[in-house]
């Protein structure tokens, strides 16, 4: 069986191997300027603060900001930034691309 199988796939034996960008060095700063220094720190036991009904989940770290974020806050500003994208597409599908024909803002 195995010389069956090695002489079935004898297009491999010649090949060369494929190579990948994988050795390159990592620059966080080809995705803009604050992709590095974004993340989350989980906060546990929080009471929320004001009116808000759920407790504090975390903090969202983006730059030298923080922000305590309840659950429901979380989902809005996912919600916000998807929509974000998509009128970006949108927008780049159209042709407006300048300052004058940019997308409504629906908020």
């Amino acid at each position: 069986m195995a010389n069956q199988r090695k002489s079935r796939q004898s297009w491999k034996q010649n090949s060369k191997k494929t190579i990948h960008n994988q050795h390159k060095p990592f620059n966080p700063g080809r995705y803009g300027k604050v992709w590095g220094n974004t993340r989350f720190e989980h906060d546990w036991d929080r009471v929320p603060q004001g009116d808000a009904n759920g407790p504090v989940i975390g903090k969202l770290c983006v730059g030298n900001t923080e922000v305590e974020l309840t659950f429901s806050e979380t989902n809005k500003i996912i919600e916000v930034l998807h929509d974000a994208q998509v009128r970006f597409n949108v927008g780049t599908r159209l042709g407006q691309t300048n300052s004058h024909a940019g997308t409504k803002s629906f908020y």
